[in-house]
C-alpha cells in the first residue's frame, strides 16, 4: 500500500498532536492527482481515499477537524472540508515490518521524525510521543524522573521544584506562589523576620534595613524607627545617650537623650552640686563637688585635701597643700632640719633649704663665713675648707690661681710673691738660669730657656744670624755659625743638593745650583719595612735584607758617579754591613762593621761601635763625602743617635775588608737595569730593618 505525501502530513501532525484546526487548514488539495507505479492511485475530490484495505475510524472525542480512515482502503474527512481523496495503488509490499527513524509510522510505532527523533523531542528515540512519567524530558518538560516524578526534585507534572510555585519544597521554609517580600513569606521562600531587610506589617515592623539594623542606626535591632527613649543610643541620630524609661532630671541620660553633664545645672550621678558652670571658687568645684579645705576634694587653690587630718607630714597638711619647705611644718620625710616659713634665709641659721646653716653647704653665713662653694670648698680652690677665702701666702696653693704657696714673699726661691713657681721669664734669676730678662722672647740676647743666645740652641737671633735649626749639622739647610747652607759653601745639603764641590763653577760635573751636569737617574724606595735578619749577614748578598731599584739609563749608557742614601732603624751600628750592587753584580761595600778592623768579610762576630741608627735620620755616602764610615758613632755615646746627635749625616765609603774600594768602582760599568741595596747583620741579640733608600745614578755624556 502506497499513501499520499499529503496523508503522511496528516497522519503525522495528529500524532504530534497538531491543533485539528491545524490539520484542517493544511488538508490536501482538491487537485486530483494519478500515480502509476505498477498499479493505480486515484485521488479525488470527493474525500475518498482508498489505498488497501485498512479503515481507520476519528476519535469521537475529537471535532470534526480529524481523520476518518476505513480498512480496505477508503478513508473519508468530515467537517467543514468536504475533500474525498481516493487513492489506488495496486502495489503489493513484499518487505518486512518498518524501522523506528524511517520517518514513516509504522505498526507499533506511536511516531517517526526520523532524523528528529530523540529523547529530548516529541518522538522519542523509540518511536513513542514523549510524555511526563516516561523518564526522558521532553519539550515543555523542565525534568522527568519517570516513576520518581512527584519528588524534591521534580513534581508530577514534569516541573522542577521551585521557590513561588506554591510547594514547600526542600530547603524552603514556606512557599505563598508571589514574589511579594511584604507579607509572611518572602520571594527567596524564607519565613518573614525582623532584619531580613523587608518591612513586614505582619510582624509590627516599623522598618527593616537588613544587616544596617542597629542600636546607633535609623532602624533598631527591633525594627522599629529608633527615637528617644527606646533605650537605644542613636548617636549619629544626634541623640547622646539613651536609657528609655530611665531618661529624665538627676539621671545619667536627661530628657531629650542628652547626657548629664556637669554645668548643666542638673545634678546628675556623683555630683554634689551643679551651679551651671564649671568655674573654681564659686563653690562649686569644676567637677561639680563643693569647695573647701577639708572636704576630701582638691579644690581651687587647694594642693591636697585628705580632709584635715592634723598630720602635716603624711602627704597633705592641714592648710590643704601639698608639704614643702616653708610652710612652717618640718617634715622628716622631706628631710627637713628646720623651717621659719618666711624667714628661711641662705645667709641665715635656716637655710631656703629648710637645712641649719654650716660651711660647707654653698651658703655664706652672715658674719661668720668669708665665703662658701659648697663642694667646692678645698685647701687647694678660692674658698677654704674652713669658709675663709684663699690668698697668696697662706700657705694653701690656690688650685687654677695659684702655682705655689710658700706662706712668704721672697722671690729669691722657687715660688715667688705673686704665688707663680720660679720660671725663666719671671723676671727673677733663679738657681740654674744664666740670665733672666722677664719676657719669653727667644731672639733677643736672653732666650727663653734663660740661657745666653747661641748658634744652635734653635732660635734666630735677629741682625746675628741668619738661621737656627737647633743642631749644628752641617748637611742641612743651616750649618755652622748659623749661616744659610749655600751652594758652593762646601757643605752639601742632603736631600736638595746632588753634589757639592766647593764652588758655583759651571762646567766641572757640580752645577752652580749644585745638581749633576751630567744625566743622572734617582730612584727612591721608602717605608720598606724590610727586617734584616739578625745575626744572618755571612759574607753574601743572599744572607743580607736587599731592596731592588730599577734604573733605565740615561747619557751614553755607562756610570759615571754613585751616592746613596739610606734609613736604618737598629741599635747597634757595629754590626752592620752596607752594600751596592750594580746591574752586572757588580759589588761595592759602603760599610762594614764601624768601629772594629774585621779580619774578613765573612760575617764572624766582630763587635764594632755600639751607637744607633734610626730611620727618620738616613745617612748619605757619596766619594766625596766628610766622614769616613769607618769613623760613624765615634763621638757620641752607644744610646744616641748617628746624624740626629752628632750632626754627622755626609759619609764617604769604607768597605773595610769588604769589595770596594768606593762608588766610583762602578765608574764605566752599564748603568740600566736592576741595582740592588742591601743590609746586614753579623752578630746576635740586635735586630734592626731597613726603611728606605735612595740611589742616584750619574751617567757620562
Amino acid at each position: 500500500m502506497r499513501v499520499s505525501d499529503c496523508t503522511k502530513r496528516h497522519i503525522l501532525g495528529y500524532l504530534l498532536g497538531a491543533a485539528p484546526g491545524l490539520v484542517l487548514l493544511s488538508a490536501c488539495p482538491n487537485t486530483p492527482a494519478t500515480t502509476t507505479d505498477s498499479g493505480t492511485e486515484t485521488e479525488t475530490s470527493s474525500g475518498t481515499d482508498t489505498t488497501g484495505s485498512m479503515t481507520t475510524t476519528p476519535d469521537p472525542t475529537v471535532p470534526t477537524t480529524g481523520p476518518t480512515t476505513t480498512e480496505g482502503g477508503t478513508e473519508t474527512t468530515t467537517g467543514p472540508a468536504t475533500d474525498t481523496d481516493t487513492d489506488t495503488d495496486s502495489d503489493t509490499d513484499t518487505g518486512g515490518p518498518g524501522v523506528c527513524g524511517d520517518g514513516n509510522v509504522d505498526p507499533m510505532e506511536q511516531c517517526d521524525n526520523g532524523a528528529n527523533n530523540d529523547d529530548n523531542a516529541a518522538c522519542t528515540s523509540e518511536c513513542k510521543e514523549n510524555v511526563c512519567g516516561d523518564g526522558k524530558v521532553g519539550p515543555g518538560e523542565g525534568c522527568d524522573e519517570g516513576p520518581d516524578n512527584g519528588g524534591e526534585t521534580c513534581k508530577e507534572n514534569c516541573s522542577v521544584p521551585s521557590c513561588g510555585d506554591g510547594n514547600v519544597d526542600l530547603n524552603e521554609e514556606c512557599d505563598d506562589a508571589n514574589d511579594e517580600n511584604a507579607d509572611e513569606c518572602t520571594n527567596t521562600c524564607t519565613s518573614a523576620t525582623c532584619g531580613d531587610g523587608f518591612q513586614q506589617e505582619s510582624n509590627t515592623e516599623e522598618c527593616d534595613d537588613g544587616v544596617a539594623n542597629g542600636a546607633n542606626a535609623t532602624c533598631t535591632p527591633e525594627c522599629k524607627a529608633n527615637v528617644c527613649g527606646d533605650g537605644f543610643a542613636f548617636i549619629e541620630g544626634g541623640e547622646q545617650c539613651d536609657a528609655g524609661k530611665d531618661n529624665g532630671a538627676n539621671q545619667t541620660c536627661l530628657e531629650g537623650c542628652i547626657l548629664n553633664v556637669c554645668g548643666d545645672s542638673d545634678v546628675g550621678p556623683g555630683e554634689t552640686c551643679d551651679d551651671g558652670n564649671t568655674d573654681e571658687g564659686d563653690g562649686c568645684g569644676p567637677s561639680c563637688t563643693l569647695e573647701g579645705c577639708g572636704n576630701e576634694i582638691v579644690d581651687v587653690m587647694e594642693g591636697c585635701d585628705d580632709g584635715a587630718n592634723g598630720d602635716q607630714d603624711d602627704g597633705c597638711t592641714d592648710l590643704c597643700q601639698l608639704p614643702k619647705c616653708g610652710d612652717e611644718f618640718v617634715q622628716a620625710s622631706l628631710m627637713e632640719e628646720c623651717d621659719t616659713g618666711a624667714a628661711n634665709s641662705n645667709s641665715g641659721d635656716c637655710t631656703l633649704q629648710c637645712k641649719n646653716a654650716k660651711c660647707g653647704d654653698g651658703n655664706v653665713l652672715a658674719n661668720v663665713e668669708q665665703c662658701d662653694d659648697g663642694v667646692a670648698n678645698g685647701d687647694d680652690k678660692a674658698c677654704l675648707s674652713t669658709c675663709v677665702s684663699a690668698k697668696c701666702g697662706d700657705g694653701k696653693v690656690q688650685a687654677g690661681v695659684e702655682q705655689c704657696d710658700d706662706a712668704n714673699m721672697s722671690n729669691e726661691d722657687g715660688c715667688t710673691n705673686v704665688c707663680k713657681l720660679a720660671s725663666c721669664g719671671d723676671g727673677f734669676m733663679q738657681a740654674g738660669e744664666q740670665c733672666d730678662d722677664g719676657n719669653m722672647d727667644a731672639t733677643d740676647a736672653c732666650t727663653n730657656a734663660c740661657k745666653p743666645a747661641a748658634c744652635g740652641d734653635g732660635f734666630v737671633q735677629a741682625g746675628v744670624e741668619e738661621c737656627d735649626d737647633g743642631n749644628l749639622t752641617l748637611t742641612d739647610g743651616c750649618v755652622a755659625m748659623c749661616k744659610a747652607n749655600k751652594c758652593g759653601d762646601g757643605h752639601i745639603n742632603i736631600g736638595v743638593e746632588q753634589c757639592e764641590d766647593g764652588n758655583v763653577s759651571a762646567g766641572d760635573g757640580c752645577s752652580p745650583t749644585c745638581q749633576f751636569e751630567q744625566p743622572n737617574e734617582t730612584v727612591k724606595k721608602n717605608a720598606l719595612g724590610l727586617a734584616i735578619p739578625d745575626n744572618g749577614y755571612n759574607g753574601t748578598i743572599a744572607s743580607m735584607a736587599c731592596t731592588t731599584m730599577n734604573v733605565s739609563g740615561g747619557g751614553n749608557g755607562t756610570v759615571k758617579d754613585v751616592t746613596l742614601r739610606i734609613g736604618i732603624t737598629h741599635p747597634f751600628i757595629g754590626d752592620l754591613s752596607i752594600k751596592v750592587v750594580n746591574p752586572a753584580n757588580q759589588v761595592v761595600t759602603v760599610m762594614l762593621s764601624p768601629g772594629i778592623i774585621e779580619a774578613f768579610d765573612d760575617g764572624g762576630s766582630y763587635i764594632g761601635d755600639g751607637t744607633d741608627l734610626d730611620a727618620a735620620y738616613p745617612v748619605f755616602f757619596r766619594d766625596t763625602g766628610t766622614t769616613d764610615a769607618e769613623a760613624m758613632g765615634g763621638t757620641i755615646a752607644s744610646d744616641k743617635v748617628v746624624c740626629k746627635d752628632d750632626f754627622l749625616c755626609d759619609f764617604k765609603p769604607n768597605p773595610g775588608k769588604g769589595p770596594g774600594p768606593n762608588l766610583a768602582a762602578f765608574a764605566g760599568s752599564m748603568g740600566a737595569g736592576n741595582w740592588q741595596v742591601c743590609v746586614g747583620d753579623n752578630y746576635v741579640s740586635d735586630a734592626g730593618s731597613f726603611q728606605s733608600a735612595e740611589l742616584t745614578v750619574v751617567f757620562n755624556q
